[in-house]
């Protein structure tokens, strides 16, 4: 088995025996090349036959014809010279994967980063210092390589590619590649679960908070209907003022209306007499202001509901971890949102509040619900919270230790507190503060739901690269 020419191909040399008995010796090239990937069985250099037949102006490949290997005016990384930037053009990481054998687009990018020189630079605009050391940097990284260790590339603590060569930034060494290969693998298996699950979660919350928006729609659709209760008053009203100059029955009647002096005409009920109709607008009255004050309790049920669903959303959306996902998603079978799934007994993991540090005083962030009620419930009454402004967001808590912050702490919590709302990509966010013995929580409230009283609203940065 041999890697040929520090590219991508890996050649198989098998002996097998013919009909006759005797040896014969066969190559079978392996070039794993994307979508141009194939396999090509050679005997004394000729094609046997191929996985993938070619042919094209560039190559080749069907029994009979004799075996190129892809990319042959390519340059091994070993032997790349100045010259040979010198004679290029174009841009940079395209003149890489052009130009020098083994390398792809990311591996190009790679380089780019080492020599401190961007990957889009125009070959023709770049200095010989610079050209000298790209060249540098690609001999050393062929020095440094050895047939088994494999690099793993960091970007925000998690894995993002493989390497045969120390990359640019954060990364991990792994002696034999078969570790760095599974290592790999497993880490994004669990990503795609992990964002698999958050996908669904963010779905279902939108499903939700479209129904319960459709369902305060249709109330106030009702309260628009059932608005003719003042003028059911009005008209009992009108009928016991005048109720000495009414007959006693008849299918309408006709008073002067003392709000606009005109003459109104009154639709009755000839079966009732004049009195007991009035009597039956007044009830139509009281039927419809019971209706209007019950629907009015209920919008005020779903406007918590979508508060919270809201509030639910951007905390899933903002997520990146596995722990605070779970617990976002316990907290929602909790509240009947989504169906409870049965799940195997497992130690219990409590995921952690943001921990940022400023000027000597720590500042918590809450990363869901669930982390905001319990920040709030350990925090002591002189330590000051902050949320942004109607809008949903993290709990933001100042451990003050008995000290009053300065200014300058302050202003960042407020930046923190906007950074995790849906202020996040606005110029401004405005953010209420108040110390935390003027919270407090109604019974029986959702996770994350608190009143607060003498506050202060300060407009600020959100601080989006926090």
């Amino acid at each position: 088995v041999e890697q040929i020419a520090f590219d991508r191909i890996v050649k198989f040399e098998f002996e097998v025996k013919n009909m006759i008995g005797e040896s014969e010796i066969f190559d079978l090239y392996h070039e794993v090349m994307g979508t141009f990937t194939n396999l090509v069985l050679v005997k004394d250099g000729k094609v046997v036959c191929a996985f993938r037949e070619v042919s094209s102006s560039k190559r080749m490949i069907f029994a009979g014809t004799t075996y190129f290997l892809p990319f042959e005016d390519r340059v091994e990384p070993w032997k790349i010279s100045d010259e040979n930037f010198l004679k290029g053009s174009g841009r940079l990481d395209q003149f890489l994967v052009k130009n020098v054998r083994g390398f792809s687009k990311k591996d190009a990018v790679e380089v780019t980063k080492l020599a401190g020189i961007s990957f889009d630079s125009q070959i023709e605009s770049l200095k010989i210092e610079e050209i000298k050391r790209i060249v540098e940097v690609i001999h050393e990284l062929v020095e440094e390589m050895d047939e088994r260790t494999v690099y793993i590339s960091y970007d925000d603590g998690k894995p993002v590619d493989l390497y045969a060569f120390k990359p640019y930034g954060s990364f991990e060494s792994f002696p034999e590649p078969y570790e760095a290969i599974e290592f790999f693998l497993t880490s994004r298996a669990k990503k795609e679960l992990f964002n698999s699950k958050k996908e669904d979660l963010l779905k279902r919350l939108k499903y939700l908070i479209d129904k319960n928006q459709e369902i305060m729609r249709k109330l106030s659709q009702e309260i628009a209907e059932v608005n003719s209760a003042d003028e059911f008053k009005r008209y009992g009203e009108l009928i016991i003022s005048n109720l000495h100059a009414l007959p006693k029955r008849a299918k309408s009647v006709e008073v002067i209306d003392w709000e606009s002096g005109k003459t109104l005409s009154i639709t009755l009920d000839p079966k009732m007499d004049v009195s007991k109709n009035a009597q039956h607008f007044f009830s139509l009255y009281d039927k419809l202001k019971k209706k209007v004050n019950g629907i009015k309790e209920r919008q005020t049920v779903i406007e918590k509901r979508i508060a919270y669903l809201q509030e639910t959303f951007h905390n899933v959306n903002g997520t990146s971890d596995r722990t605070d996902l779970d617990e976002i998603t316990k907290e929602l079978e909790i509240m009947n949102f989504i169906p409870s799934k049965k799940r195997v007994n497992r130690p219990k993991v409590e995921s952690s509040p943001l921990v940022y540090e400023f000027n000597g005083f720590k500042i918590l962030v809450g990363k869901n619900n669930i982390q905001n009620d319990r920040i709030t419930r350990a925090a002591s009454g002189d330590d000051l919270w902050f949320h942004a402004r109607g809008v949903p967001g993290s709990h933001t808590v100042i451990i003050t230790g008995g000290r009053i912050p300065p200014e300058d702490v302050v202003e960042f919590a407020a930046s923190l507190a906007g950074a995790h709302s849906k202020y996040r990509n606005d110029n401004w966010a405005d953010v209420d503060y108040t110390y935390v013995k003027y919270l407090s929580k109604p019974k029986g409230a959702k996770p994350g739901f608190v009143l607060y009283k003498n506050f202060k609203t300060i407009r600020v940065r959100p601080g989006s690269d926090l």
